[in-house]
């Protein structure tokens, strides 16, 4: 921080539609990359784990656990980067589909 300002950005990845896995490194790549930058906030699109055309596939168990593990794969690999991200992915809770913002830093969501 310099007088009291912090650097922030935004990124898009270069994803698949309903390929976390392949949209987490991408993910991950460009948090590194702030990091390197003295980035200390990176903010990302909107359901950017699993893309944002999946339709009935956010209804499907096996993507929303994919995107569950892409997104604990980002946090434990970011954890040493002390970039602030914020990532969008769907997530399932109380028999509710939500499309949520995820913000994690230095190992925790």
């Amino acid at each position: 921080m310099l007088d009291g300002y912090i650097h922030v950005a935004t990124a898009t990845p270069s994803i698949r539609v309903a390929d976390c896995a392949h949209n987490a490194e991408q993910i991950l790549s460009l948090i590194k990359k702030a990091a390197c930058e003295n980035i200390r906030l990176l903010c990302l699109p909107e359901l950017c784990i699993t893309g944002y055309t999946c339709g009935d596939l956010f209804l499907q168990d096996t993507l929303l656990e994919s995107a569950r593990k892409a997104l604990n794969m980002l946090v434990k690999e970011s954890a040493d980067d002390h970039v602030l991200a914020v990532v969008g992915l769907p997530l399932a809770h109380g028999g509710k589909l939500f499309n949520v913002a995820a913000v994690f830093c230095g190992g925790r969501i």
